[in-house]
C-alpha cells in the first residue's frame, strides 16, 4: 500500500491512501484525485504501480511535474518521502503509512461495469469538501461527495450534485463527437445517482421511423446487458417535451396500458426528452433502477433535466460539427476534382508556324462541364475542339473527362471530320452514362491548304473577325443535333478559306446566356459588338470580351462555365 500526504491549507486531507494500478491528478473530474486549479491540465500526472514499484509519470501537462524539484520528462520511480510538486499542490510519496497518522481520506475508485450491485466496498466514505480559503483559489475536490454505508443507504449530498452538473457542463464543452459526448453524459449521471442500474440515450435518425439507441450504460457484471426500453415512455417524454418522473413504474397508472413495461421489472425510472433550440425532440435520456429501496425523487429528475438541457446543446454542437467534417472532406475531393479536370485542359497552345492560339476557361462551380482541347494532326493541321455538356458540377465533369478522350481517339482515326463527329456521337450515345447530350464543334485549321474544316454538332456557330472588324457568324450548312441524341446521326464537314489577319472565336453558351441582376442575357449580338471593338493582340481580345460580359453581369454570380477559344492565320497561306 502507498499513500501520499499534504500538510497545504488548500488540500483538505492530510494522508490519501492510492489504490489500483493506476492514479491520475488532474483537473478533469474523471481524474481519481481531482485538483480544482486552473493551472493544473486536464490529466496532469499518474501514479503507476508495477510489482509494488510505484512510478511517476507526467501527462505532457501545461505546466509540467516536479519530483523534488526537478522535472518530469520520463517515468520515474518514487522513494520513501519523495515531494511531488503539481503546480501549486505539494504532496509526499510514502510506501507504508507515516506513524501516527492523522484522518485518512480513501481513494474511491470510480463505479463502473466492473462493479457488481452486492460489491458495497467500493463507495467510501469520501468526506473531502473544497477549504473556503481568501489566500487561495485551490482545492481538491473528490469525484462525488457520497455519505455510503451500503448501496442500500446511498444519500447523495445536493450540494455534490451540482458540482457533479457543473462539472459535466464543463466536460461537454470541451468535446465535439457524438459518441464521446454521449459517454460523458452517462458517466457522469452514473455518478450523480449511485442508485441508477441503467441508463441510455436514444436519438432521432432519418433512416428510422422510431429512436436508435446511441449509448447505453449499466452496472452489472457483464455490462452487455440489453436495457429495458419502453417506447410508451419514450413517445410520452417527446412528444409532450416534459420530463417523466416514476417512483413506482409498475403502479403507475400512465402506463399500466404498457405490456413492454409490464416485462421489465423496473421500479423507478427517471426519463428526460433531450429538445432542440427549436423546440423539436433530438431523443431522450432515462436512468431507471430496480431496487424499491431507492427510488429516484423530484430532487433527481431536476438534476437529470439541467444534464439533458446541457447535453442537448453538446448533440446539436457534435452534429454541426460532423457537418463541417463533412463539408471539409468534400471540398477536399472536390480540389482533387478540380485539379485532375484541369489536368485534361490543354496545358499549353500549339506552336504552329503562322498560327496564333488563345483560350480561356472558367467553371461556374468548383469543376465543370465546358471542354476546349487542341489535337495535332499530320501534315501540320490543328483541330480545335470546343462543347458543352449539359448540366454542371461533377456530373458533367465525368462526361467531360470521357470526352475529351473519345474526341481524340476519333479525331485521330479519320480523315473527314464529318466521320470524325459521326462516330463520336455514336461513341457517346451507347456509352451508358445516361441522358445527357452534349453540345460540340470541331474545326481543323490547315494552313497548307488555306482552309478551315467545321463539323458542328448543335453548338453556337462560331464568329469570324476580319481584318476590317467586321463579324460573320458561320451559320452550318448541314447542322446536327448535340451529340448523345440519335445514334445513327451522321454529320458532313463544311470547308472554310483560311484568310490572313481573320480572327476565328469559339465559345460556349456561358458567354452568351450569361445575366445581369435584370435577368438579361448577354446574348450572341453584343458579343459581336465585343469582339469587333477588342483589341487586335489576341490574348487582349479574349480579356477584353470577359471583361464586357462581367460587367454586363455586375454583382450577379455566374451562372454557367465559360470557355472561349481563338485561333489567327498571320501569314498568307502556301
Amino acid at each position: 500500500m502507498a499513500y501520499l500526504t499534504s500538510q497545504q491549507g488548500n488540500v483538505p486531507w492530510n494522508l490519501l491512501e492510492l489504490h489500483g494500478e493506476r492514479t491520475v491528478l488532474g483537473r478533469h473530474p474523471s481524474s481519481q484525485i481531482v485538483l480544482d486549479n486552473e493551472a493544473v491540465s486536464r490529466h496532469h500526472a499518474q501514479i503507476l504501480e508495477s510489482h509494488g514499484h510505484f512510478f511517476l509519470e507526467d501527462l505532457k501537462s501545461r505546466n509540467g511535474t516536479l519530483i523534488n524539484g526537478h522535472p518530469v520528462d520520463q517515468p520515474t520511480e518514487l522513494r520513501e518521502n519523495d515531494s511531488i510538486t503539481l503546480c501549486d499542490f505539494e504532496f509526499h510519496f510514502h510506501e507504508q503509512a507515516p506513524p501516527s497518522p492523522p484522518a485518512t481520506a480513501f481513494l474511491s475508485t470510480k463505479p463502473d461495469e466492473s462493479d457488481s450491485d452486492t460489491d458495497n466496498s467500493r463507495y467510501f466514505a469520501v468526506g473531502v469538501e473544497p477549504i473556503d480559503d481568501s489566500s487561495t483559489s485551490s482545492s481538491i475536490v473528490s469525484k462525488l461527495s457520497m455519505v455510503s454505508v451500503g448501496r442500500d443507504q446511498v444519500v447523495a449530498d445536493p450540494e455534490a450534485k451540482l458540482q457533479a452538473v457543473l462539472e459535466i457542463s464543463k466536460s461537454l464543452g470541451q468535446v465535439l463527437e457524438l459518441d464521446e459526448v454521449l459517454t460523458r453524459v452517462l458517466d457522469g449521471l452514473f455518478e450523480i445517482f449511485p442508485q441508477a442500474d441503467e441508463g441510455f440515450v436514444l436519438l432521432n435518425e432519418p433512416t428510422s421511423t422510431t429512436p436508435v439507441i446511441r449509448a447505453t450504460r449499466s452496472r452489472s457484471e457483464s455490462g452487455s446487458r440489453t436495457p429495458s426500453i419502453s417506447l410508451t415512455i419514450v413517445r410520452e417524454a417527446m412528444q409532450s417535451g416534459e420530463a417523466i418522473l416514476s417512483a413506482d413504474v409498475m403502479g403507475d397508472n400512465r402506463f399500466l396500458g404498457s405490456q413492454s413495461i409490464a416485462g421489465m421489472q423496473l421500479r423507478s425510472m427517471i426519463c428526460a426528452p433531450l429538445m432542440e433550440q427549436d423546440g423539436q425532440p433530438l431523443g431522450v435520456i432515462q436512468l431507471s433502477s430496480r431496487d424499491v429501496r431507492l427510488p429516484f425523487e423530484e430532487s433527481d429528475l431536476d438534476v437529470l433535466i439541467g444534464v439533458a438541457t446541457q447535453g442537448a446543446l453538446a448533440i446539436e454542437n457534435a452534429a454541426l460539427h460532423a457537418k463541417v467534417l463533412r463539408q471539409r472532406d468534400l471540398d477536399r475531393e472536390l480540389e482533387f476534382a478540380t485539379q485532375v479536370q484541369l489536368g485534361f485542359l490543354p496545358n499549353k497552345r500549339p506552336e504552329t508556324a503562322g498560327l496564333d492560339f488563345c483560350d480561356y476557361y472558367e467553371a461556374a462551380n468548383r469543376v465543370g462541364g465546358d471542354y476546349f482541347d487542341y489535337v495535332e494532326l499530320p501534315g501540320g493541321r490543328v483541330a480545335v475542339a470546343v462543347a458543352d455538356v449539359a448540366g454542371k458540377g461533377i456530373p458533367a465533369a465525368l462526361l467531360m473527362a470521357r470526352l475529351y478522350s473519345a474526341t481524340r481517339y476519333h479525331l485521330l482515326s479519320q480523315p473527314d471530320l464529318g466521320l470524325a463527329l459521326s462516330d463520336l456521337n455514336r461513341d457517346i450515345s451507347t456509352s451508358g452514362l445516361g441522358h445527357r447530350f452534349i453540345t460540340c464543334v470541331l474545326a481543323v485549321v490547315d494552313p497548307a491548304a488555306g482552309h478551315v474544316a467545321v463539323a458542328n454538332a448543335g453548338h453556337l456557330p462560331p464568329l469570324i473577325r476580319h481584318a476590317d472588324g467586321s463579324i460573320t457568324e458561320l451559320i452550318s450548312q448541314h447542322p446536327g443535333m448535340p451529340l448523345g441524341i440519335v445514334p445513327d446521326q451522321e454529320f458532313r464537314q463544311q470547308e472554310h478559306p483560311l484568310t490572313p489577319g481573320d480572327t476565328w472565336l469559339m465559345f460556349t453558351d456561358g458567354v452568351t446566356e450569361a445575366m445581369n441582376a435584370d435577368s438579361e442575357i448577354f446574348g450572341t449580338q453584343r458579343l459581336q459588338q465585343s469582339l469587333s471593338g477588342a483589341p487586335g493582340e489576341l490574348d487582349a481580345m479574349i480579356l477584353s470580351i470577359v471583361s464586357d460580359v462581367e460587367a454586363h453581369c455586375g454583382e450577379r454570380d455566374q451562372s454557367d462555365d465559360m470557355c472561349l477559344t481563338a485561333f489567327r492565320c498571320m501569314d498568307s497561306p502556301a
